[in-house]
């Protein structure tokens, strides 16, 4: 930690000074930090490592602290680097301006580069003003061309009765892109206000239009937008509105509107157009338009109302660029504003006609009043989400929705806003005639007369409430999933020492040396452990299900993958390995993981069975019984399983004298099986060991995918 406040002596523990008066810093015990990079003035050689046991612990905490930083560390002293992080370096761009712009011209960041020479340059204009500390932000482009920001925090402090900077480097990209993402949120629905006020302030139709592509060209950084109309008579379009086109063609250019062109198909499809390269586009061909002014990349929507096409609104780079599901969203939504402004046009329609028109389409609640704050309209969005009926609430004021969660600060700026003529927008608790709260995105914007004076106050509602209530359920269902595999682990953890209890009782109880009240005592240990486990049995039955994932396996590689696992174990236990695979096996349709877990129990069975050593054959065979199939076959050389105990293999607790389990093993072996199709068979011929056959179908098609077991 360095602090203005400390003495050269304590400010800085992993830059010690060194002997005294020498003033050279030094890396105590430089080769136990391989990972940390000291950086010396030519002038200076590193003195001896401290004698204080001390002095090199708290330089070793400190020296690893830096490396666990989430950022780059380094310090900058009389014009020289003295240390620096892995991470600093590493966050350092080494080539130079010219070429990363080269690179990728259009993504170059505005920003100085985050480069050594530039922040050195930085540093040491602040080096000399004591306990100074400021940060500055860098910009950088990564290998794929991705733009980076990052943010440095210089402060001075005093070290070796000097001054050195302390610069700290963190990644800011994902901070300044969520920064980007809000500022884009609202810079749309600042303009969907905007645009829907024009609609019911009696602007002219090409007055909005004009407006509505200057407001999307800003809001998309985009460099051509355009609206075309389509002709009555043919299928040309007019350039009726647009940014970056020649003045002399707006208004009088047509173009070309068949299903060849990007405009045409859009209005063909009766849906959105995304081009990322127009150079690479095979479903239209590049019109004139585009080409002559450099369009590469851009949107084309087709304008409706009622599914009816009133014409095409488009947004254009002269680069290629990928456009986000919002930015597509948005400008279909000022296209079919314009839409209807269009229609409005059409056909003559009033001022108010057209508005009631406007907040019919809408899915958000929108509501218009006077300067007076008196309800002039109130869209059907807004009855669905309030509960509240039109002709309730005209005349009155919006106060009906007040909650009293903002509180009076909010309503302050809130009114200080829309009286100075500027849109508010932020989150609203409202609440419904029901009295029951929701939760909206809302932007309120005064509609002005073209004089300047405000007439209406126009608000548009987002109605928030769903999605976190999904959100909430979504977390709700991963806790409850937690606590699920949680009570199961403890539930499986449970049983196998109560296992042991009750056959532990059940044996003391059959010892006819104890007294007979001990042994009645014993009995009642062991129906109680029957009890428990019993209890235990019915909630594990009640966990939810898990998925199995089928896909094409490969089984002699899964045998080689899981042999791999015991090959240690099988060499400790004295048993050698035969395996036998028939040439040119067909994949099967398997979960790898579920079976793989069958194999590891079938195998350890098997060890267990020669406790003095011996022989495991694994042979891979095609099979076919009720379909086409692969047969794994695995036999050791063990004592074998007596015929009392071969009839109840399968049932669950069922140990048959084993050392380790609880004889769940075998059991949810055979259900995996069966819930691939397949079939477990076990054979124990008298003086040869034990012999399992699994068989699985080429094609799983004979089971639901879901594991119901509980383990």
């Amino acid at each position: 930690s360095f602090s203005p406040q400390y003495s050269s002596e304590t400010s800085c523990a992993i830059l010690q000074s060194g002997p005294a008066g020498s003033g050279e810093p030094y890396c105590p015990r430089p080769s136990t930090h391989p990972c940390l990079k000291m950086k010396k003035p030519s002038s200076t050689k590193v003195s001896p490592a401290p004698s204080s046991p001390r002095q090199a612990s708290r330089s070793d905490l400190l020296a690893w602290l830096s490396e666990s930083s989430p950022g780059g560390v380094a310090v900058f002293q009389n014009g020289h680097w003295v240390f620096e992080n892995t991470r600093f370096g590493h966050m350092l761009v080494d080539s130079r301006p010219e070429d990363i712009r080269g690179k990728n011209q259009a993504q170059a960041a505005p920003l100085p580069l985050a480069t050594r020479e530039q922040i050195q340059t930085d540093a040491l204009r602040l080096s000399q003003a004591p306990g100074a500390r400021t940060s500055r932000r860098y910009g950088s482009l990564s290998s794929s061309g991705k733009r980076l920001t990052y943010e440095a925090e210089f402060t001075v402090v005093p070290f070796d009765q000097h001054q050195a900077v302390l610069v700290v480097l963190e990644d800011a990209t994902k901070k300044e892109q969520l920064a980007a993402d809000a500022a884009s949120a609202e810079k749309f629905q600042s303009v969907l206000a905007r645009i829907g006020a024009l609609a019911v302030s009696g602007v002219g139709v090409q007055d909005i239009m004009n407006e509505a592509v200057r407001l999307t060209v800003d809001a998309l950084n985009v460099d051509l937008c355009k609206i075309l109309i389509p002709r009555e008579s043919d299928e040309h379009l007019y350039l009726m509105a647009g940014v970056g086109w020649r003045q002399d063609l707006l208004g009088s250019l047509t173009v070309e509107g068949g299903t060849h062109s990007q405009a045409g198909f859009a209005i063909r499809e009766r849906r959105p157009v995304v081009v990322r390269d127009m150079r690479e586009e095979t479903r239209f061909t590049p019109s004139k338009l585009l080409t002559e002014h450099g369009g590469i990349s851009g949107m084309s929507v087709p304008m409706m109302v009622e599914d009816r096409v009133y014409g095409v609104m488009g947004a254009h780079c002269k680069r290629p660029r990928e456009f986000s599901d919002k930015e597509l969203e948005f400008l279909c939504s000022v296209g079919n504003t314009i839409a209807t402004v269009l229609q409005r046009w059409r056909r003559q329609e009033t001022q108010l006609q057209l508005y009631h028109r406007l907040f019919e389409l809408v899915q958000d609640g929108i509501m218009l009043t006077d300067t007076q704050g008196r309800l002039l309209e109130w869209n059907p969005a807004m009855e669905k989400m309030t509960g509240w009926k039109r002709e309730e609430v005209i005349g009155r004021t919006p106060a009906i929705l007040q909650s009293g969660k903002q509180g009076p600060d909010f309503d302050q700026r809130l009114g200080d806003a829309i009286r100075n003529g500027h849109a508010f927008v932020d989150r609203f608790v409202n609440r419904r005639k029901d009295g029951s709260e929701f939760l909206v995105w809302e932007s309120i914007s005064p509609v002005k007369d073209p004089e300047g004076t405000i007439r209406y106050f126009l608000a548009i509602l987002t109605d928030l409430t769903e999605r976190e209530r999904m959100l909430e359920a979504l977390r709700h269902a991963e806790q409850v999933k937690l606590v699920g595999q949680l009570a199961g682990g403890i539930l499986h953890e449970i049983r196998n020492p109560l296992i042991g209890i009750g056959s532990l009782a059940t044996h003391l109880a059959g010892q006819a040396s104890l007294p007979p009240a001990t042994q009645d005592r014993c009995r009642l240990i062991a129906e109680e452990a029957t009890r428990i486990d019993q209890i235990l049995e019915s909630h594990l039955g009640q966990l939810p299900p898990r998925q199995f994932e089928f896909r094409p396996c490969d089984l002699p590689a899964l045998l080689e993958d899981t042999l791999a696992l015991l090959r240690t174990k099988l060499q400790a236990n004295r048993i050698n390995l035969a395996v036998e695979v028939s040439p040119g096996l067909p994949a099967v349709q398997a979960s790898r993981g579920h079976l793989q877990q069958v194999w590891l129990n079938l195998f350890l069975n098997a060890i267990e069975a020669m406790p003095q050593g011996g022989t495991l054959t694994v042979t891979i065979a095609p099979r076919g019984l009720s379909a086409e199939g692969v047969s794994t076959t695995i036999q050791d050389t063990g004592v074998g399983i007596s015929p009392d105990n071969l009839a109840r293999i399968f049932e669950p607790f069922f140990t048959s004298g084993k050392a380790k389990g609880v004889g769940l093993g075998l059991t949810l072996s055979r259900d995996i099986i069966e819930r691939h199709g397949g079939q477990l068979v076990i054979n124990s011929p008298a003086g040869s060991g034990a012999i399992v056959d699994i068989w699985l179908p080429l094609q799983q098609g004979t089971t639901d995918g879901m594991d119901h077991t509980a383990g």
